[in-house]
């Protein structure tokens, strides 16, 4: 059943989102056993404006309840913090019954919209400090790019006191009551969320929070899950301390060795490899038979790690599927510049060290030079090249551990 209802925020924000009980993942891989909302808001202003729209197949839905707060013609702007197709899934559809309305957003944003829409629109580009009046209210832009788009923006309310995050400080969590003092407990919720959407970007959520400090805030109206009216202070601190965790030093001394093999002649290089890298001094070391893990899992284990060691036998010419997926979990923006590495066992021609080597090359690692693989089983003197290998990979971790923070002991 549709879902009709608007909430107020204040007596001139309301929330006109759709509750959507029924998503079972979100971006593919990620779990939604809440399920979600998107949030979004109408001002109700001298000039009148919309926070976000909402994901394309609640459109008729979503259009109804802009219809029951205004005349859509009166609509003079349209803001996008975010462009994801969850929160501009509704564009097209809004702007066909708000012809007047000038669509706000990062230059990012602008460019991604045109590519998404394939027309013309009005449009204005805003950046960190612009301003745009509403007449009785103003519209006031934070950049927080990388939260979790490149074109990510805040957008604050001053006179209502209240900061519309987009993704930020969110939770996949749908309850018709809208608002965190109502909802119950939702901090698992939460803390996914923050673990899956914005931990890759813990050093861009640390300065969005720093622009936030000096603000007046009443109330953080959020993308996805309940409206923060009396936990926003608790749910920005949290945010912070993880953050902070997810950028600590001792992360920038693990390595992480994913492999599949198929008659253990991988596993051994593995476990060798492992013995140097330990030798090299204090690095926490990880290794891990990929083969039936949980992507989840296998993702901790690379955003936590600032170097990786991947392994494959070469079956068929190629390397196996499990590793495919390994490299689509790795994310260039969180992973740029770590440590990598490749090994495996072989009995023909070889092809695995290359694509490997390719694809960690293509996702903007770092190879730490010449791969290790060797024909079907390792001896003691391969397995001795093994435990140097790793030697060297340690070294070189505990290198660049040095140059990011020169006091590290």
């Amino acid at each position: 059943m549709e879902d009709k209802r608007i909430l107020d925020v204040t007596n001139d924000v309301k929330w006109i989102g759709i509750l959507d009980y029924d998503i079972v993942t979100f971006d593919v891989v990620m779990e939604t056993k809440y399920g979600t909302t998107y949030n979004s808001y109408f001002i109700d202003a001298d000039k009148k404006a919309i926070i976000e729209t909402a994901k394309n197949r609640f459109s008729e839905t979503y259009l109804d309840k802009i219809k029951t707060v205004c005349d859509p013609a009166s609509i003079e702007y349209i803001v996008l913090n975010h462009t994801e197709p969850d929160h501009s899934g509704c564009l097209h559809e809004l702007l066909q019954i708000a012809p007047n309305a000038t669509v706000v957003g990062s230059g990012n944003a602008i460019r991604y919209l045109k590519d998404m829409l394939g027309y013309e629109f009005n449009y204005q580009q805003v950046k960190d400090g612009d301003t745009i009046s509403l007449g009785n209210k103003t519209l006031q832009f934070i950049g927080a790019p990388n939260l979790h788009w490149p074109d990510s923006i805040y957008t604050y309310l001053p006179e209502d006191r209240l900061l519309f995050t987009c993704d930020s400080f969110g939770a996949h969590y749908c309850d018709e009551k809208m608002f965190d003092d109502l909802t119950g407990n939702y901090d698992d919720a939460f803390k996914y969320y923050f673990d899956v959407i914005l931990k890759p970007y813990s050093k861009f959520i640390l300065k969005a929070i720093e622009k936030i400090r000096p603000l007046e805030i009443d109330q953080i109206c959020t993308g996805h899950g309940p409206i923060l009216r009396s936990t926003w202070k608790q749910r920005v601190d949290q945010s912070e301390a993880m953050a902070i965790e997810a950028m600590q030093i001792k992360d920038k001394r693990r390595v992480f060795i994913p492999y599949v093999s198929a008659y253990h002649n991988t596993a051994l290089i593995a476990d060798s490899i492992a013995d140097g890298i330990r030798s090299a001094g204090e690095i926490d070391v990880h290794v891990c038979d990929i083969e039936t893990m949980e992507l989840s899992t296998i993702d901790d284990h690379l955003s936590k790690a600032s170097g990786f060691i991947i392994g494959s036998p070469t079956i068929n010419q190629n390397i196996l599927l499990q590793i495919y997926q390994l490299f689509a979990l790795i994310n260039p923006l969180r992973d740029k510049g770590k440590l990598a590495g490749a090994f495996g066992s072989y009995g023909w021609s070889g092809e695995g060290a290359k694509l490997i080597e390719s694809n960690l090359t293509n996702l903007k690692l770092k190879l730490a030079g010449e791969s290790l693989f060797i024909k079907f089983t390792p001896h003691n003197n391969e397995l001795e090249k093994a435990r140097e290998y790793g030697l060297n990979f340690g070294k070189l971790i505990l290198e660049q551990a040095l140059i990011a923070d020169p006091d590290c002991n």
